[in-house]
C-alpha cells in the first residue's frame, strides 16, 4: 500500500527577462524551495484557487501561497512581502508571525499557480506539491537572512539540467511560459511521469 502523500508547497522565483531561475545548491545538488504549511500561513482573506487546480478546499489556498512564499525566505533568503495595513489580519504562528512583528504580510498577489505534483507511489514519503512562481521583480528583500541552501544560484531550465526531484523537474520551464498557461498536474504511473493540464471546468 503506498502512503499517503503529505501536503509541501514549492516556489519558483523566475527573472523573465533572462529566461533564468533562481535554485539553492547544496552539495552539488540543486533545490526547488518547499516546505510543508504550517499554523500561521494562510492567515486574512486570499485569492481562492479552484478546487481542482489545488486538489484540496479552496479555502486552504492562503495557507499554501504563504507556504511557498515562507520557503523561497526559509531557503534562499529571498522576501516577497508587503507593508501590512492596518486592518490586516496578521499571522500569530510560524514563520509569518516573525514577519508580522516588522509590519510585513506576505504577497500572495505575486505569485502565479504553475500546477501540482504528487510523487510516485513506491516512495516510502510521498508529497502532494502545490507549486507556484513569482517574478524577480516582487522581491523586495526589506528583511535580510541567509537561507538554508549554501548558495542561491541563477540558472536557465536547460543549464540546470535534470533535477533531483523529478516531480518539481518540469516546473522549471512551466515558470517562464505566458502566465495564461493552464497549471499542470504531474503524476506516476507504471514508472513513467505524466504531465497533464488542469482546467477551471474539470471535475
Amino acid at each position: 500500500m503506498s502512503a499517503r502523500a503529505i501536503d509541501f508547497a514549492a516556489l519558483v522565483l523566475a527573472d523573465p527577462h533572462t529566461g533564468r531561475l533562481a535554485l539553492g545548491r547544496n552539495d552539488g545538488s540543486l533545490i526547488v524551495p518547499c516546505v510543508r504549511p504550517e499554523r500561521g500561513d494562510g492567515a486574512g482573506a486570499a485569492p481562492a484557487l479552484p478546487r481542482v487546480w489545488l486538489g484540496a478546499a479552496e479555502i486552504r489556498s492562503g495557507a499554501f501561497q504563504d507556504a511557498a512564499l515562507r520557503a523561497l525566505f526559509e531557503y534562499l533568503g529571498q522576501l516577497i512581502a508587503r507593508p501590512a495595513p492596518a486592518d490586516a489580519v496578521l499571522a500569530r504562528d510560524g514563520g509569518w508571525s516573525r514577519m508580522a512583528r516588522h509590519g510585513l504580510m506576505p504577497d500572495r498577489a505575486a505569485l502565479r499557480f504553475l500546477g501540482r505534483a504528487i510523487d510516485p507511489a513506491h516512495m516510502p514519503r510521498r508529497r502532494h506539491v502545490r507549486v507556484f512562481s513569482a517574478p524577480l521583480s516582487a522581491v523586495s528583500n526589506s528583511l535580510k537572512r541567509r537561507g538554508w541552501c549554501e548558495r542561491l544560484v541563477w540558472l536557465t531550465p536547460q543549464s540546470a539540467g535534470s533535477l533531483d526531484d523529478p516531480s518539481l523537474e518540469p516546473f522549471l520551464a512551466h515558470a517562464l511560459t505566458d502566465p495564461d498557461t493552464a497549471p499542470v498536474k504531474v503524476t506516476f504511473r507504471a514508472g513513467q511521469r505524466l504531465i497533464q493540464p488542469l482546467e477551471r471546468d474539470l471535475t
